[in-house]
Parts: structure tokens; sequence; C-alpha cells
């Protein structure tokens, strides 16, 4: 007996504890305006798989994504990774999603992983690429120290060609992409003074989103192909969470600085010359939460984004001067374009973005209601959506999403994209 006891104890101890979750979510979205089909990707099931055995833990987190109007399907494996977990803190290899920041969904200080455009208006992880990288987090009293490289950069994963798409390249441009193998640190330091939590963020790595750098002229003057490329940024960024009575104050800042300086040598073989950009912006987010005697969440949003140096006004100065007056074309002139922080300051340098959600019938219904609105321009976007859950497991879920924006504006090119979406959601 003892014999049988002492083999089936180590058999256990191996195989120690295997979990998951998952869910298959059929849905599709249509237009507004002639109830047409939007024929876009998106994830039709999902698994998390986990498996931990003393103070190792492995997880994985794979989707299936699919399209209806060609049966196309791609298995993703968006994170699969280990982690450690000694008496001082944690630590985390291989492809992982990281979440810094404090404010919910909107973080200009959370770069550590690209997005993926076709997820954009999902909150969270859900619209993040998982990237190869190892982190180690170190836990004194009330700090904690992250620290994590990431050993070859990786850009947003952006829609090329698809028509229904309302923003992304009417072309694939990938191999006017240049770009050398170049690793990225960042480093997060965390406390709680007086009840709020602050934090410290520093990156050092390269643009999410590409951008133009020059042209080339290999070919000749009329068959020039653009030259794209990531460029170097460094960011600094604070956050803070509070709480003030019965409302929550989560803040982010970020100051960033980028430069193509270190594609020199990539453009001049391309060019023959160097197109050298610089530019220097912050952006910031406040949030505001409060719930309800009703349990009615309600939450409030301010998107700030400010330019405060481009390298293309020094230029364009200098050019005024060597050129006579009226021959430079100043109503088209270039200007610096950010590549890193939040996507929605991509729309506005300034916006409101405002939420309420509320739970019924001990949680089979949720409703929710957002709106964005521009406080520079006109334009706005106005979300709701309800998520009904009849039985144990099962969800039928509908949303309406409203774009809207005077001419010139981007959400004037995206009304077309106003849609309607329908799906029905199994969880396991």
């Amino acid at each position: 007996m003892k014999k049988v006891i002492c083999f089936i104890f180590p058999i256990t101890t191996l195989l120690g504890q295997i979990n998951y979750t998952g869910s298959i979510k059929p849905g599709n979205m249509y237009r507004l305006s002639d109830q047409s089909e939007i024929s876009l990707p998106f994830r039709l099931a999902e698994a998390e798989v986990g498996y931990s055995l003393g103070d190792f833990e492995f997880k994985t987190n794979s989707a299936i994504e699919y399209r209806w109007s060609n049966n196309e399907n791609e298995f993703q494996l968006r994170e699969a990774y280990i982690m450690w977990y000694p008496r001082w803190g944690e630590v985390k290899l291989g492809r992982q999603i990281h979440a810094w920041g404090a404010v919910d969904g909107n973080n200009p200080t959370d770069n550590l992983n690209p997005y993926d455009y076709y997820y954009m208006f999902l909150p969270g992880a859900e619209r993040k690429v998982g990237t190869i990288s190892g982190s180690v987090k170190y836990y004194w009293n009330d700090w904690q120290i992250e620290g994590v490289f990431i050993p070859e950069h990786e850009g947003n994963r952006v829609p090329f060609g698809e028509s229904d798409f309302p923003f992304g390249p009417p072309l694939d441009l990938t191999e006017f992409i240049i770009e050398e193998n170049s690793s990225e640190f960042g480093l997060q330091l965390q406390t709680n003074i007086k009840g709020s939590d602050i934090g410290i963020n520093y990156l050092n790595g390269y643009d999410r989103s590409f951008t133009s750098i020059g042209l080339d002229y290999s070919n000749g003057l009329e068959n020039n192909i653009p030259i794209l490329g990531y460029r170097k940024t460094q960011m600094l960024g604070i956050n803070l969470v509070s709480f003030i009575h019965d409302f929550t104050l989560r803040s982010e800042f970020a100051f960033f600085s980028s430069n193509n300086h270190h594609l020199k040598h990539l453009i001049a073989d391309h060019m023959g010359g160097e197109n050298e950009e610089e530019g220097e912006y912050f952006q910031f987010v406040t949030q505001i939460e409060y719930t309800t005697n009703t349990d009615i969440m309600i939450s409030c949003q301010l998107i700030g984004q400010e330019i405060i140096y481009d390298s293309w006004d020094d230029y364009y100065e200098e050019m005024e001067k060597i050129w006579p007056a009226g021959t430079i074309d100043l109503d088209n002139k270039k200007s610096f374009q950010p590549g890193m922080g939040t996507p929605f300051a991509s729309f506005t340098d300034l916006g409101l973005m405002l939420s309420a959600s509320a739970n019924y019938f001990d949680d089979a219904l949720e409703l929710m209601g957002n709106t964005f609105i521009d406080l520079k321009d006109y334009q706005s976007m106005l979300g709701v959506s309800a998520k009904y859950s009849p039985m144990d497991n099962w969800k039928l879920n509908m949303s309406v999403s409203k774009f809207m924006g005077e001419e010139g504006t981007q959400f004037h090119e995206m009304e077309d994209f106003s849609h309607l979406k329908v799906g029905l959601e199994f969880h396991f």
C-alpha cells in the first residue's frame, strides 16, 4: 500500500492544476444607412488555458478570427507565457499583453503593446496585440517596481485595403516600411501615498504607428515610391488613482520625444539623402467615476493632446528665407504626427467621453451608453448596447454605433461606418 501511495503522489504533483475558460461568439455588423453587411474579421471563438504547479504557472490566450464574406479563418495565439512567483515578486516570459496606466481604456502611458485596429473600439486588452517580452516585478512594502524588455519592436496591426474599414490605407504598404530589429525596454514605479495610488512610467522604444520618412527616387523622379518607418520615441508618464468621497479620480499624463535619426543610413540607402524629423508632444486623460444609489456607473473622461515641438516648422521657416514669397505651398505643408499614445488622440486634440452602465434582473440584463465629443471640431460618436442572458452561459447582445461630423473631420469620413451589431455568446 505504501508503494502505491508513493507512486500516486508524484503523479498528482506533476499534473498540477489545469483551468480553462472560453467562449463562442458569432455575430455580424450592418450599416445603418442601407442595412448592408460590413465585412470585417471578428473573433469567433476564444479560449484561455492555464496550468499551475507550485510557484509556476503557464497561461495561453488564443482566438479564431473569422470573416463571413469569404469564410476566411485564422488561428491567433494572442498570449502564451510562463510565470514564476518568488517571495519577492513575479517574473513573466513569453508572448504577453501588458497593462500600464490608471484610466479605463484610453491610456497615454500604456504603450508596451501595439494596437489591433480591427478591434479599436473594444475595451482594454481586447484591442491589443501580444508581443514576445519579459517582465520582472519586485515588491517592497508599499512600493512596486517593474521592468519590461521587448527584444523586437512590433507595430500596430493596420487594416490595409479594407473597403469596409473607415480609415485604413487603401493599399498594402507593408513592403514600403523599412525597419531594423530593435529592442525596447520600460520601467514602472508604483506606490500608495495616503490612500492614493501613484505610478511613474518610462519607455524607450519605437512608434506603434508608421509614418512617412521620405521618397525613393532610385527609379526616377516620376516613379518614386514612399518610404515608411517607425520613429524612435521615449515616453515619460505619471498616473494617479484617488478617491474623493463617493467619486473615483483617475488621471494620466505622458510626455513623448520622437525622432528618426536611427534610420539615417537606411534613408540614405534609398534616397541618397536624409529626411530627419523630430517632435515632442504630451497627452493626458482625466477620468471621474461615480456610482449612483441605483447602481448606475457613470464615467467621464477628458482626453487631450498638444504638440510642443515640430521640426517641420523649422524646415519651412528656413525654406521661406531661401525661396521667394509665395513659392512654398503652406496650405499643404507637412507636419509632425504622433505615433504613440492613446488612439483617440488621433481623432482630436481635445475630446470628452461619457459613459453609463447598469445591470438589472440579477445581472441578467446589462445596458450601456457612451458618447465621444470633439471639443474643438464638430464631430461626435454615439453608442448604445444591451446584453441579455436568458440562461446560464448564454448571452444575446446588440449594439448601435453612430458617427457624425462636419466635412473635413475623421468622423465625417466614418459616417457610412455607423452600424448595428448583433451577436450570440456561449461561455464555457
